[in-house]
């Protein structure tokens, strides 16, 4: 769920699962060629220069390039090494602001040591910002990299950013200095191509049961019609009665229903195969959500012990829960993973967004070896990143077109409540028309609102609802749209937003008016 922001303004596993979560993430492909970087002898080193944002600089011999994203990230991969370089326009944000927030990973200390911090140190042509630290290595990631060394370098308006990451130390000079002293800027001469989509789903090799297969078409097929689901957080789909009266009201079944779990203890998920049961006996298919929790600064970050093997007999009955009821699953793991308020979000976790694919894949395993032939992968980012760095983009947190069958997005109207720290009202299609666009062009899956709702407070929430049901009808790649009926309470238990559906009598007309002619 959307929470607050706060920006300045979750056995013995198969080697192949281990394997599959240490390599680079298959995720959209740019067409590109030499016009975008080049690679070339310079002795000792090579040198990478990058024709899309105008810079250059000696890396280690004999490194891959992969630039799925022009105009977002490099990636260069050697031996033991892995090096990440963005430019960030931090117009707006600040350069101490973008260093410190994107640092703030640091105040957990049961997971992360902090080796070095030096606030300028002259590297070449810039007064370089330069932090080091190191963790555990992850029990279930292979060639785990988790020595880091982050370099950042301030030019006008940018701000440099060399992400290096290692499987042994590198905190001697002659680590990682070189890479900053050889940093040289230019005015690009290449503009970012546009990225190829993400490849459709491969219906074969998905190898789903003839019941999950057909709700997929239904659902999610081309010609596929708008399908309308909805949270009920009283209920939790263990006492329908709730939704019996809004079904009743709206003269609608809502077909999908939204559920979330979380890693609650390490052996077993209690009461999910009792709900599974009760949502294929209505004819419900479940939008399973599975979360890890926030240990707090203290207790260290859960996607460390998941990827450490703490979880696994919880993961593998969870799957095999799922496995056996046999009926279709909507599986989003670890969704808004671009947000800082998910403990899963790379803002807690290293910023290092390999984590969270590597916990992805891992997850995705346990499916694999429980003969899961029911689930419906959905990965789903935030509709915006917080913080809205580069190196936080969804598109970094993309497991690879094996891993999704179905896009999920997410943006809700907050409304005002926290007006003070700039949330104000936004009408449907000022938070979807960019959105939608964007994702058209990166996506070849099908696309769902996985939730979304409007807060009261701040505008016209009848209004909102309404051309809300107007405008979705032009987005007919959007298969599938959730409401989140519930609402979000401040510190002191008071109610910040309201998102539920019967507000107000008018409000409820307008669900009963649309829903009914679905």
């Amino acid at each position: 769920m959307y929470r607050q922001r706060t920006m300045i303004q979750a056995m013995v596993i198969p080697v192949a699962v281990m394997m599959a979560i240490a390599t680079f993430s298959g995720a959209p492909r740019a067409a590109y060629g030499s016009a975008l970087y080049t690679l070339s002898d310079a002795g000792a080193y090579d040198l990478f220069t990058n024709h899309v944002d105008g810079y250059s600089l000696s890396v280690d011999k004999g490194m891959s390039v992969h630039m799925p994203y022009p105009g977002l990230c490099a990636v260069l991969e050697g031996e033991g090494r892995r090096i990440e370089i963005y430019k960030q326009d931090t117009r707006g944000v600040g350069k101490a602001s973008y260093l410190n927030y994107s640092n703030r990973f640091l105040d957990n200390r049961a997971d992360h040591r902090l080796e070095f911090s030096i606030r300028s140190k002259r590297l070449g042509k810039f007064n370089a910002a330069v932090i080091a630290w190191s963790r555990d290595k992850l029990a279930r990631v292979a060639e785990d990299k988790n020595y880091y060394v982050c370099m950042e370098l301030p030019g006008s308006p940018y701000v440099y950013t060399i992400f290096l990451k290692a499987d042994t130390p590198v905190f001697e000079p002659e680590d990682y200095e070189y890479l900053a002293r050889s940093f040289s800027v230019f005015k690009p001469g290449a503009l970012p191509p546009s990225v190829e989509k993400t490849k459709p789903v491969d219906l074969e090799a998905r190898d789903w049961n003839e019941e999950t297969a057909e709700f997929y078409a239904a659902a999610f097929g081309p010609e596929a019609p708008l399908t309308w689901g909805f949270f009920e957080p009283r209920s939790n789909w263990l006492d329908y009665s709730r939704l019996e009266f809004y079904e009743e009201t709206f003269g609608y079944e809502f077909p999908i229903l939204l559920d979330y779990t979380h890693f609650q203890n390490k052996t077993g998920h209690t009461g999910l195969r009792q709900k599974l049961t009760l949502a294929r006996d209505r004819g419900k298919v479940l939008e399973l959500t599975l979360q890890t929790s926030d240990n707090g600064d203290e207790e260290g970050n859960m996607v460390y012990d998941v990827l450490n093997g703490e979880y696994d007999a919880f993961l593998k009955d969870y799957a095999e829960a799922v496995a056996d009821s046999g009926c279709p699953v909507l599986f989003r793991l670890g969704n808004e993973m671009n947000g800082d308020w998910c403990a899963y979000s790379a803002y807690h976790t290293s910023k290092d967004t390999q984590i969270f694919i590597a916990f992805y894949r891992y997850v995705y395993g346990f499916f694999e070896a429980a003969g899961a032939r029911n689930v419906i992968w959905v990965w789903n980012p935030n509709g915006r990143s917080y913080p809205d760095f580069k190196w936080n983009n969804e598109l970094m947190y993309y497991p690879g077109d094996a891993y999704v069958d179905v896009v999920g997005l997410t943006a809700y109207n907050t409304g005002t409540y926290y007006q003070a720290v700039g949330e104000r009202w936004q009408e449907f299609d000022e938070l979807y028309d960019g959105l939608y666009s964007r994702y058209l062009r990166l996506f070849g899956q099908p696309l769902m609102i996985t939730e979304f709702a409007s807060a009261s407070m701040g505008g016209d929430k009848e209004k909102w609802v309404a051309d809300m049901f107007e405008h979705i009808r032009g987005m007919d790649m959007i298969k599938a749209a959730v409401w989140w009926n519930s609402r979000d309470y401040d510190g002191e238990g008071n109610v910040s937003r309201s998102y539920i559906v019967d507000e107000t009598p008018e409000l409820m007309d307008i669900f009963r008016k649309y829903l009914s002619a679905s």
